[in-house]
């Protein structure tokens, strides 16, 4: 099935109305992604951020991408960053996967999530990433330099960090929602 581009954006713009103008946003850590919105959290609250109301531009060529500053100015706790979830209260209405741009040659430590070409990896065994490339792929087990990742899924939020430290400032640079055939 495929929609106009019309009916994208309205998709798109009804999420932010549903949501409403209270929304906040927590990143997580410690704990894998629950399997849906309706599951209970998991792992502890590394960063609650409450967002602008007016949180989303509106809806054009089938994306949605962030307005304001979306910004914790000390975080919670110290670890590194797994999920997301925006909540309207206590439901929770949007969840994704938390990563960092993969880099060359960088040393990586068990369960840190970065982002190479769209896909969420996870460190499986610490090491020192390979001079190029980076993982690739969506299995198990994949070797990059002395670093071995699995694939967790599609990169949703891109911090510049997913190392966080209690006290520190926590800024969402970008965040876009696209449409599914968009």
């Amino acid at each position: 099935m495929q929609f106009s581009v019309a009916v994208n954006n309205a998709r798109l713009d009804a999420i932010e109305t549903t949501i409403g103008t209270a929304p906040t946003m927590n990143i997580f850590g410690a704990a894998a992604m629950p399997t849906n919105c309706a599951t209970a959290d998991a792992g502890t609250i590394l960063s609650a951020i409450t967002l602008p109301s007016d949180w989303l531009a509106a809806a054009s060529a089938g994306a949605k991408a962030k307005a304001g500053t979306w910004e914790d100015a000390s975080a919670d706790a110290t670890g590194l960053a797994r999920y997301y979830r925006i909540n309207a209260g206590a439901t929770c209405h949007i969840q994704g996967l938390c990563s960092q741009a993969w880099q060359a040659s960088t040393p990586y430590v068990l369960n840190q999530q970065v982002n190479n070409g769209g896909k969420v990896y996870i460190c499986t065994t610490a090491g020192t990433s390979a001079g190029s490339g980076g993982p690739t792929g969506t299995g198990s087990g994949i070797t990059d330099g002395t670093a071995v990742w699995n694939y967790v899924g599609a990169a949703d939020l891109v911090l510049q960090n997913v190392s966080i430290a209690a006290g520190q400032s926590v800024t969402i640079d970008t965040f876009t929602l696209t449409d599914g055939n968009a």
